[in-house]
């Protein structure tokens, strides 16, 4: 993408930068801690799947909301100081649920989930204020309807640990949170962002795609949620989302990068294995498998493209947009590839309880990654 494509008067005032990269820093830095945790130390399973999904791609998401919402669904970013409340509120409360799990202390784990439950409720208030409270173009409407999701998946959360406290085994309610959190959450998120971030990085529109896929994830959740046969309306859901990839894949414009393409293709393998693996009922093979290759590959691969983005529309209004180095420039392809290679490999080890060669090979890729994520920040102004 180059600057001439970028056109501000189709989108809202971009609120400040530091906002999402304040939530990207958090994530990522824990995202560090916890790989050095692996190959160091001895994390309990859990304490271990909620570094991940919540301090790690949790964190990122809810961040790079408060950019995505405004910017496309034509809005000004509203009480911007109550981000900073909610990350602050994101960070303890993962710091709270990683030592509640690790030191079986269920009490704490609540009071995590507690925190992120406020912090959530403060973010709806914004966003919601952002767009005035109407429905907005469908990408931002299909990302805010996800967080009705997270809710759920928080309120399930806190209960359950509050069974922990009491004795109590939350029997199934434990794959019914996965699923409404990596399912419903993850995935309707997922699929409205990578249908915008298609059309804009890649040059093909299927925008208009959005209200059906949009529509038969939440549908494919909510009959899941039902248990049995039932639970193989999940795979059935990705048909839309998966025939929009495949008319992208037939239109895309062959000069721009195709690392966007690549993320997005090994993301939507991922949340299609975990699919068939959870209607077969092998929930915890489906769990690890949604978390690091679906939602993982998507917040690794997005993140190269927003964060530039987020930056260049900064810099093109201080320095002009004819003066710095286009979006294709800030995003290394090759290295983009490198990254996503990384990535899929540490993933392989991981599902077989390898952790500390897991953490070894994901240590690579972060270091890919945070190589790849200084670049727009460093990157000279052209030669006059």
């Amino acid at each position: 993408m180059s600057p001439r494509s970028y056109d501000s008067s189709q989108h809202g005032k971009s609120p400040s930068p530091f906002i999402p990269f304040t939530f990207v820093a958090i994530g990522l830095g824990n995202l560090l801690m916890t790989l050095l945790w692996m190959l160091l130390g001895d994390p309990v399973p859990l304490a271990l799947l909620h570094a991940f999904a919540v301090g790690v791609f949790l964190t990122i998401a809810l961040g790079l909301l408060y950019q995505f919402i405004p910017v496309v669904g034509l809005g000004t970013l509203r009480f911007p100081r109550v981000a900073y409340v909610h990350a602050l509120c994101a960070l303890v409360g993962s710091a709270l649920l990683v030592y509640g799990f690790q030191h079986a202390a269920y009490a704490w784990v609540a009071f995590g989930g507690a925190l992120h439950g406020i912090g959530l409720l403060l973010q709806l208030v914004v966003l919601l204020a952002t767009v005035r409270f109407r429905l907005p173009p469908a990408a931002a409407a299909s990302a805010l309807s996800s967080l009705g999701w997270l809710l759920g998946a928080i309120v399930l959360g806190v209960l359950m640990a509050e069974r922990f406290v009491h004795g109590v085994a939350p029997g199934s309610l434990v794959y019914v949170h996965a699923l409404v959190a990596l399912g419903g959450f993850f995935g309707t998120l997922i699929v409205g962002i990578t249908l915008r971030l298609l059309r804009m990085f890649e040059r093909v529109d299927r925008e208009s795609a959005i209200a059906r896929t949009d529509i038969a994830a939440h549908a494919g959740i909510a009959l899941a949620l039902a248990g049995g046969l039932a639970r193989w309306a999940l795979p059935l859901a990705l048909a839309p989302f998966v025939r929009s990839l495949l008319v992208i894949a037939r239109g895309r414009n062959p000069a721009y990068q195709r690392e966007t393409g690549w993320y997005t293709l090994c993301s939507t393998v991922g949340a299609g294995a975990a699919a068939v693996l959870f209607g077969m009922g092998r929930f915890e093979s489906a769990i690890a498998i949604a978390l690091w290759f679906f939602v993982g590959t998507a917040v690794v691969g997005y993140l190269q493209r927003i964060v530039p983005f987020i930056w260049w529309i900064r810099r093109a209004r201080s320095e002009g947009a004819r003066n710095i180095p286009s979006l294709g420039e800030m995003n290394d392809t090759r290295l983009g590839v490198a990254i996503l290679v990384a990535w899929l490999v540490a993933g392989a080890p991981l599902l077989a309880d390898a952790t500390r060669i897991a953490a070894a090979l994901a240590l690579v890729a972060l270091g890919l990654l945070l190589a790849q994520l200084h670049r727009p920040f460093t990157l000279p102004a052209k030669a006059q």
